[in-house]
């Protein structure tokens, strides 16, 4: 019989502060498009009554240890700042012993206070929850993050900062991290090199810690329309660990 997961403090209080904000959600307020900004969750989100979806390929095909590991996304918008999620993590071969079927939400608001004395500034709050249910026999337990995200004005980089707990199913440990990650919109480059480049955008996350997740992906986003593009490579925190690839994901709003 397997044992139940007691949540750790940081857990409990996540799960409190995520659901006040998930209430808060529920009120008409501004439209946000984008999902993710590479694996991290972004403050932005499917729009209301539409429906995202997005493949994502991690692979390493030279070396000892070639891999090609798949993520699988659709997510549904409740509201314009709340959506539901269900994800297939780590769907591949190797297969991993973290390989995951996660059902959850995520969602964003403006900072209170802030939307009409720094409206410049886009601060919001985001939270999540995921609720991992393990396909390799592994316990099932709950991932929570909290996180917040601002628009530097004139150059238009958005820097998000946040907090990561999960469980061994799907990080292969339980751990506690910090998230980050930065987007700078190609398109405030000046006069013709802007306005040619104005569908990209350069990305940049990092996962602190030793866990499944942990590494810098540094990469590039090509979004138009409904369609979205991103090519990246992800650089694991622990050098010689073999666990450095190519990202690349394909998405699409419906």
């Amino acid at each position: 019989m397997r044992r139940s997961i007691r949540p750790s403090p940081l857990r409990r209080v996540a799960v409190v502060i995520a659901s006040l904000i998930a209430a808060a959600m529920l009120s008409p307020m501004r439209l946000w498009s984008q999902q993710t900004v590479i694996n991290a969750p972004s403050v932005d989100q499917t729009p209301k009554g539409r429906v995202f979806a997005l493949h994502e390929s991690q692979l390493r095909a030279w070396g000892d240890t070639s891999f090609w590991q798949t993520t699988h996304f659709v997510t549904y918008g409740l509201t314009k700042q709340l959506e539901v999620a269900v994800t297939a993590y780590n769907i591949g071969t190797p297969l991993k012993r973290v390989a995951t079927l996660g059902v959850g939400w995520k969602g964003a608001i403006d900072m209170p206070g802030m939307a009409t004395r720094a409206p410049q500034w886009e601060l919001k709050l985001g939270a999540g929850q995921m609720f991992a249910i393990p396909l390799r026999g592994e316990r099932v337990g709950l991932w929570s993050y909290l996180q917040s995200s601002a628009r530097i004005p004139g150059a238009r980089t958005r820097l998000m900062a946040g907090v990561s707990d999960g469980p061994v199913a799907m990080f292969g440990k339980s751990t506690t991290h910090f998230v980050g990650s930065v987007e700078q919109p190609l398109a405030t480059l000046p006069g013709k090199v802007g306005h040619a480049l104005h569908n990209f955008t350069l990305l940049a996350e990092w996962w602190a810690g030793q866990h499944e997740f942990a590494d810098f992906v540094p990469g590039i986003n090509y979004h138009r329309g409904k369609s979205v593009i991103i090519v990246g490579y992800k650089l694991a925190n622990t050098p010689g660990t073999r666990g450095d690839g190519i990202v690349l994901e394909f998405g699409r709003t419906f």
